[in-house]
Parts: C-alpha cells; structure tokens; sequence
C-alpha cells in the first residue's frame, strides 16, 4: 500500500513539473506575500489592531476565493489589491485543479488501455481473455475479494469493474510485457487457450510457460492444454497444473450420463456463487499424528467440513481410515465457507 502511495506521488510530481505548475505556484506565493504586505501597508493605518499575520491570513482566504469576511478592505489601495489577488488565485488555483485532474484521468485512461505498470506483490495472473477467463475471474473475485488479479492479453482496452483487477496490454510470450505485470512477483498465472489460433494454441500456450518460468521459477503455474499429446511440453515449461479442458468436460458428462446427480454436485463445488466448495488448507499442529478416521469426525463436528482427501508430493482422496496425518500435508475438504 505505501509502495502504491509513493508511486502515486512520484506521476502526480512528474506530472506537476511537466505542467509548469511549480513555477505558477512560486507566482503565487509571491503574488500572496505581496499583496499581504500591500494591504498591511494601506489597511493598518486605518485598523490598527491589524498585524501582519492578520494580512496573510485575509490574503490566503482571498485568493482561495473562500472570504471569510472576517477582515476586509475599506481602503481604495486595500480594495485593488483584493481584486488583483483574487484574479491571481482564481487563474493560479484553477490551473493546479486541472493539472491535478488530468494525472487522474490519464491514468484512468492508461489501466483501460493496459498501460499501466503493475507495482504491488503476491498477485494472480489471468493471461488470455475470453469466456473462459471472465469465469474464472468472476470465480476468484466470489472466493476473495482482496485478491489482486492482472489480466494479460493483446486486445486494445479492457475495463475491469472490481476494484482489485487490473488489465496489462501485450503479448504475453515477451519478457517485457510479463515485466510490466511484475510476474516476477505474483504468486500464481493461469494460462488461458486462445482459441483463436485452433491448433496453434498449445503452442502458443507453451511459449508463454517458458516466458514465465524464466522470469519467475517459484511461480505456481497452471496452464489450459486443448490437445492431450502437447502435455510433454508443458511438463518441460515447469507447468504445475496441467488442465486437459477437452477432456474434463468429457468425463463430466460421462458422470453425469452414468451418474444424473454427480454433475450437479460437481458444478456446486466447482463455483463459489452457491452452495459449498472444494478448498485447502495446511494440517494443524494438533492434528499431526492422528489417524485420518479422527481428522474426519473432528472436522465434521467442529466445522461442519467433509475432508475428501490429503495432498502431499501426491493426491489421496479418502485415503485408509488408519492414514496417519504428517506435518507436511494439506487436507482438502469441502465447506460452506473457508476455514
């Protein structure tokens, strides 16, 4: 938050130099003093309970156009004066108001255009666009809202209403526009297929992983795979999660032709808009050592959780009701919210 502030900063000062605006501002002053010191001279003689703080305070409230009426001229030089500072302050004031403005706008401007450099950390990467990533954008928005997302692709401008994401313009093969997201510091990218270039989008696909892994080697990766065959190569690209689209689609509507219910169940836990989901979380110190039986019940009464499994270097759902818990492991559950 405080390396965003000072980033803000430093375009509002680049912004303000460029606009000549400190020049107008050192005017003013000027002007300000100035006249004070004017209507000092003329007023005091007749207000002598005026000092010369009382002038620039008068001098302030008047070029600001506020007139507070607490002090005002009754001299013709006094009144002169007034009308001058007043001209300064409402040309000086309006211009930093529009200067100001403009810095606002542009970078407004510059996110709708993907312009923008992403400063912060430990965020999500969505690259490609398409319905695809509308869902899943929408998905990771339900689950936690705090969670910053960047979107990556080469379309011209795209405007994300959530607070938390944002849009970086470029091919996400080169280095410099995954640089300009700063996946070097983001914690997980989703590679969406563009479908677009039918069975050049693995390829493509691929080309992005590589580009990722050389920048950021801790990343955890997950990559949309449209053709079985081409999954040896995003193997090689340090892909973590490799998702077969085709064929999770398949075997779903397998499921749900052997089985009528499972589909519904499998799309209430596959969504964070309703019902319970499928979530993670690291083994608690108390429950290391304790058979997988007692990691159930204590879930189910205390959490009202169903645990499906434990993943470690490998998945294992409902594993041997004697398993015994490590400290290394992750349960995976399934909850109304996440614990």
């Amino acid at each position: 938050m405080i390396t965003i502030f000072i980033h803000a900063i430093k375009t509002l000062h680049i912004s303000l130099e460029k606009s000549n605006i400190y020049k107008l501002l050192t005017v003013g002053l000027i002007s300000l003093f100035t006249c004070s010191a004017a209507f000092y001279f003329y007023e005091s003689p007749i207000n002598p309970d005026l000092s010369f703080g009382d002038s620039l305070w008068w001098g302030f409230v008047t070029c600001t156009t506020v007139g507070y009426g607490d002090y005002y001229p009754v001299t013709l030089g006094g009144r002169i004066i007034g009308i001058i500072l007043m001209l300064v302050g409402i040309s000086a004031f309006g211009f930093i108001t529009a200067a100001v403005a403009s810095v606002f706008i542009e970078n407004k401007l510059k996110e709708g255009l993907g312009l923008m450099d992403i400063k912060f950390k430990n965020h999500i990467a969505i690259i490609g666009w398409n319905n695809k990533s509308q869902i899943i954008l929408q998905e990771l928005i339900q689950d936690n809202p705090d969670e910053k997302v960047v979107v990556i692709d080469e379309i011209e401008k795209l405007v994300l209403e959530h607070k938390n994401t944002f849009f970086v313009h470029g091919d996400a093969t080169k280095d410099e526009t995954l640089t300009k997201a700063n996946i070097e510091n983001a914690h997980t990218v989703i590679v969406v297929a563009d479908e677009k270039l039918s069975s050049m989008a693995d390829a493509k696909s691929v080309l992005i992983c590589l580009a990722v892994d050389k920048l950021n080697t801790n990343i955890h990766l997950i990559a949309e795979v449209l053709n079985e065959e081409n999954v040896t190569h995003f193997q090689r690209a340090n892909v973590n999660d490799i998702i077969i689209s085709n064929q999770m689609s398949s075997r779903v509507m397998v499921r749900s032709a052997l089985y009528k219910n499972v589909s519904r169940a499998l799309k209430e836990l596959l969504t964070s808009a309703y019902g319970n989901e499928i979530y993670e979380c690291k083994v608690k110190n108390e429950d290391i050592g304790i058979p997988f039986k007692n990691l159930v019940s204590k879930y189910i009464e205390k959490y009202n959780a169903v645990i499906l499994g434990i993943a470690n270097k490998d998945v294992l759902l409902n594993p041997d009701k004697d398993h015994i818990i490590n400290k290394d492991d992750t349960i995976i559950y399934i909850s109304k919210e996440k614990l």
